[in-house]
């Protein structure tokens, strides 16, 4: 509460629901994998919206409304059942109260967009997962703010409740309409089908065949500074920027989102020296059926490949049509895809960076860092240095493509400075205003960035798409084997191929390689450029001159193998 809301300007008022039914059901998938998530975000897992409310309403209009909403909507009458050695369930009540929040803020009341700043978090075991406040001038309703817990809804999902929340203020009748067909119990009930759980298998095997083949990471770079993750914001609006996005989005047949997708990963692809990436994409899973105006969590994330063409529109039709075909595989388990991604990363012997995550809310109302996203820009604006509560080396998040483009764009100054993203920003600009004009050859991309490509010492290696820092990686084996003199050695394959091979003679003489590869896979932590070696050769001594790989070679050793 503010100093400007006293006891008689702030009251709560309990108003009734009754739905259809009641019960305990199981998780559907999106909202099992909320709760994983969850616990890291801390606010970042209540978010709100806000609607205008039609004139001519009283408080009581509104507040019959918010009834008929909770009588409805299954999701926004349900607590669960979540924690360790728990059986995760949705519980829904038929009957009971909600309690609604009104605020009499005068003139202020059009202006309000919180209930509370920040966010409480909910106690998912007590609290039905959102919360509403009316604001009101002179007793007048005339804004409503709704708290969600991600638990209950996407951004997408909030936007339906707040589109059907407003009709049943502006209309009555609508009040007494019958429920969506489709609820999260629903929706928990198919996905333990045979249908849905081939739709599972097919999904299971296209994340499958990308962890293997793709590089685990993209900002595999020299790190700017040490020390822990610090993230910052930089931010692009640009009305130029938005007309030449239409022109280019319309020649290539692609979507205005597309083409800055494949622009930032472009960009990053050049700047880093990467011959191919992969992107993680945000997805609002709303074509799948019955799901368009479903309300629950729903959104995951598709996992798309990105290698850039020779030309740039070539580019862009290639990962305009690799987003739309991750798309398919967007809605999962999020246990069995987390299983698949570190089993995966054992083998390969290096966990996946999410490296490039790319969150599209240009269609979703979405406001997040940008309280004037609607608001036209003359010419082109970046800021950077922004504080942010994302985390992530690097996060693309796009709020508006008409009339003027936002954009967002978080990093861990650790791997992309505040200078370089800011650049990364102007680069995109000078691209997109070039690309409205021309094609642009894959080659030539550098003569419109303002970076120079970054630079690499002899330590570094690329093997299989995927650089590789040796110094790291040995200190990392170094670590796990606890041997100060441990070596990793870089050895040349067949048609080109190379490996490495980790020499080392740990200070446990029970240690064998499949010991030594678990120690440094839990070593590894988020160190971006390291990785544990292809093979292991374990020996009860280190040679007289450790320093020498020759050594290591010609020294007698105790086991060796791959430790996968």
């Amino acid at each position: 509460m503010t100093m400007a809301e006293t006891s008689t300007a702030r009251r709560t008022v309990r108003v009734p629901f009754a739905g259809e039914r009641a019960g305990r059901w199981p998780m559907p998938h999106g909202q099992s994998n909320v709760f994983d998530w969850m616990p890291h975000e801390g606010t970042g897992a209540v978010f709100a919206v806000h609607a205008d409310l039609p004139a001519g309403r009283t408080v009581d209009d509104v507040l019959e409304a918010v009834g008929a909403l909770v009588s409805r909507h299954e999701g926004l009458r349900t607590v669960y059942e979540v924690g360790p050695g728990v059986e995760r369930a949705q519980v829904v009540s038929r009957s009971g109260v909600v309690d609604v929040t009104l605020l009499e803020l005068g003139p202020q009341a059009r202006d309000r967009t919180w209930i509370t700043d920040p966010p409480r978090p909910f106690d998912h075991g007590v609290d039905f997962p959102v919360r509403v406040a009316v604001a009101t001038d002179a007793g007048v309703p005339v804004r409503a703010v709704f708290e969600f817990s991600h638990a209950v809804a996407d951004l997408v999902a909030a936007n339906v409740v707040l589109d059907e929340f407003v009709g049943l203020v502006a209309s009555p009748a609508g009040r007494a309409a019958a429920p969506p067909a489709w609820q999260p119990a629903d929706q928990a009930e198919y996905e333990r089908t045979p249908e849905a759980r081939r739709r599972m298998t097919r999904t299971l095997d296209y994340w499958r065949r990308q962890l293997h083949t793709l590089p685990p990471c993209l900002v595999s770079t020299p790190a700017r500074r040490q020390g822990p993750p610090e993230h910052r914001l930089a931010t692009l609006r640009s009305t130029p920027v938005a007309e030449a996005l239409a022109e280019i989005a319309k020649r290539a047949r692609v979507t205005p989102a597309s083409v800055l997708v494949a622009t930032t990963a472009t960009l990053l692809c050049w700047w880093t020296d990467t011959e191919r990436a992969v992107l993680e994409a945000l997805y609002s899973n709303r074509a799948l059926p019955r799901m368009q105006h479903f309300v629950g969590s729903i959104a995951q994330s598709a996992l798309v490949p990105f290698a850039p063409a020779p030309s740039f529109h070539e580019t862009l039709r290639q990962t305009h049509l690799n987003i739309f075909n991750a798309y398919q595989y967007a809605y999962f388990d999020a246990t069995a895809v987390e299983e698949l991604v570190q089993s995966i990363g054992a083998q390969r012997g290096c966990q996946r960076h999410r490296d490039l995550v790319i969150n599209d809310m240009s269609t979703s109302r979405g406001g997040v860092f940008d309280g004037r996203a609607g608001v036209p820009v003359p010419g082109t604006e970046v800021e950077s240095g922004l504080e942010t509560k994302s985390t992530g080396p690097v996060q693309l998040v796009i709020l508006a493509t008409r009339p003027t483009v936002v954009v967002g764009l978080t990093h861990d100054v650790r791997h992309v400075t505040t200078d370089e993203a800011a650049e990364l920003l102007w680069s995109m600009e000078r691209i997109l205003l070039t690309a409205a004009e021309r094609d642009i050859d894959y080659d030539r991309l550098g003569d419109l960035v303002g970076l120079d490509r970054v630079e690499r010492g002899d330590n570094w290696v690329e093997i299989d798409s995927a650089w590789i820092d040796l110094t790291l990686s040995e200190r990392v084996l170094r670590e796990a084997t606890g041997d100060p003199y441990a070596k990793v050695v870089l050895r040349d394959g067949p048609v080109g191929t190379r490996s490495l091979v980790g020499y080392a003679a740990p200070a446990d003489p029970r240690m064998g390689p499949r010991d030594a590869h678990k120690a440094i896979m839990a070593t590894l932590g988020g160190r971006h450029g390291a990785t544990a070696p292809d093979s292991y050769v374990l020996c009860a001594y280190p040679p007289r001159r450790p320093e020498d790989p020759a050594a290591w070679q010609a020294h007698p050793f105790r086991a060796a193998g791959t430790g996968r």
